[in-house]
């Protein structure tokens, strides 16, 4: 019986029904909450609080004890259907009430990472490649630990260079009971079998539960992408292009509605982190947290040795931009965006060779391994950059806005001349070109409308009876004011409110020197 669910559909609860678990586990582990401290446990109103109660009652695991308490059956569900009989509840309550305990657990992990992790490969730095610190991985593994949901759920990496997972699973593998099954199943999709090779003989080695596969996530995959994981951890290359597909991978892992995503990325400037933003919006996941500089780094001079964290709720209707079962062909790497070369010098001999992407040596640690062809030699001095590609913009093919208006008189919106004017002095004000247009009258009510521009178009759909209309114009150049048009579409329908959005739509690609 899942009772969360039961409970939310009872309660017409709006949130999760993970948040119905999550309210018996801290029962569970406090003994005893008022109703206020549950609803500031849980983040819910006092009133969606009392309602919940009142249904756990009714199902009999929860009774009132100056408070509400767990009954007997209400533990063993905690205990058997929720996972807690492997916990080890005494020393997990440790390490949530003491700073001293947690700090201490923080230090053994990292000691015991830094000692059992085994033949960690080098930076692979063509693929943006920088090595998080023992210290970050660790911090990574213990936000699972801040809503109590991590029991028997399974967890995947998507890319993990910075050996996540191992993390994460030496501390599952601290809360729970002797000789328990472990806590959450932990899953790898990695490219680089060098990676997969240092985490499966790592896992090994710490007795670690762990299953790696090596995927490319530029090749879609409707059986791995399935929407079957709860938690998502994701560290994309630091281009827009491959955060757009790392993170559209990940929402296609998720189970919709219930997972949430640990996505790390260095923003450099500010319409970088409006890309980011945007990104998420679009695909209707909730950002919960913000932290940033949360991640630091072993290198990474482009990131300034850190990144952010961003916590992601998915909802029933987030959706992946990019689609599971289709191949992604835009680049995603740094490298491969503006290949350049670099000229390194033996320290020996003094021979040159050029490293880079489209060189025999792509990076300078390739160069290092394979030692100077001539001496053997292992030490090198850069001396300059070498021939670059030549390097390329990327323009928008065009814009679009996408225009809501609210509350409009409806005599705005019924008659075809009406919108029709309003549409064609929209086109004169803004310094368009009509090359044609068409207006069709909806019975009984609504207008739909198109303006053939030269620069692209306008079309507008009405809904007199919700005095609604919506409106899109796409142009292949800019406007020469977009306030000027979005002001004088808002002003001509009368409208009370109003909002829109901008999107810059496709790429054109221009070389500069």
């Amino acid at each position: 019986m899942n009772i969360a669910k039961i409970i939310k559909e009872r309660t017409a609860l709006k949130e999760s029904e993970k948040v119905v678990d999550q309210l018996l586990i801290e029962l569970y582990l406090r003994k005893r909450l008022s109703t206020k401290q549950l609803g500031r446990k849980v983040n819910l109103p006092l009133p969606i609080i009392a309602a919940i109660k009142k249904e756990l009652g009714q199902l009999g695991l929860v009774s009132e004890q100056q408070g509400p308490v767990l009954t007997r059956k209400g533990r063993l569900y905690v205990e058997q259907r929720l996972g807690w009989a492997t916990i080890n509840t005494a020393y997990y309550l440790r390490i949530l009430d003491s700073s001293e305990v947690r700090e201490a657990l923080r230090t053994e992990l990292v000691n015991e990472l830094e000692e059992g992790i085994e033949k960690r490969p080098t930076v692979e730095v063509a693929y943006d490649q920088a090595f998080a610190t023992i210290e970050t991985i660790v911090e990574r593994a213990f936000l699972l630990l801040e809503n109590h949901d991590f029991v028997g759920k399974r967890v995947l990496l998507l890319g993990d260079d910075d050996l996540t997972s191992l993390a994460i699973g030496l501390l599952m593998k601290k809360l729970q009971r002797a000789s328990a099954e472990p806590l959450a199943a932990l899953t790898v999709y990695e490219l680089s079998e060098p990676i997969i090779h240092c985490l499966e003989t790592t896992a090994k080695k710490l007795a670690i539960g762990l299953t790696c596969h090596q995927v490319d996530f530029r090749q879609g995959s409707a059986q791995l992408f399935d929407h079957q994981f709860n938690y998502i951890f994701v560290d994309p290359p630091y281009t827009q292009s491959g955060l757009a597909l790392f993170l559209s991978r990940a929402v296609s892992c998720s189970k919709l509605g219930e997972s949430k995503i640990y996505l790390s990325f260095g923003e450099k400037d500010p319409d970088s982190q409006l890309a980011v933003q945007q990104l998420f919006s679009i695909q209707n996941l909730i950002v919960n947290q913000i932290k940033v500089k949360f991640n630091h780094y072993i290198g990474a001079s482009i990131l300034g040795s850190v990144s952010t964290l961003y916590e992601l709720s998915t909802q029933n209707d987030s959706y992946a931009g990019i689609l599971a079962d289709k191949p992604y062909h835009e680049v995603i790497y740094t490298g491969e965006r503006n290949p350049r070369s670099t000229v390194y010098q033996c320290h020996a001999c003094q021979t040159q060779y050029l490293v880079g992407l489209n060189e025999s040596f792509k990076t300078i640690e390739h160069l290092k391994a394979r030692h100077c062809p001539k001496c053997k030699g292992a030490h090198f001095l850069r001396i300059a950059r070498g021939p670059s590609a030549i390097m390329k913009e990327k323009q928008p093919l065009g814009e679009h806005y996408l225009i809501e208006l609210k509350n409009c008189p409806e005599h705005r919106l019924k008659s075809v001349l009406s919108v029709e004017q309003a549409m064609l002095q929209i086109v004169e004000v803004c310094e368009l070109t009509a090359v044609t247009h068409h207006f069709h009258q909806f019975e009984p009510w609504g207008v739909s409308g198109v303006v053939i521009l030269a620069e692209s178009h306008l079309t507008i759909h009405t809904w007199p009876e919700e005095r609604y209309a919506a409106v899109d114009l796409f142009v292949c150049q800019e406007l020469s004011s977009n306030e000027q048009f979005i002001s004088v579409v808002a002003d001509l329908f009368e409208a009370e409110g109003m909002s829109y959005r901008k999107i810059d739509r496709g790429e054109r690609t221009q070389n500069i020197s």
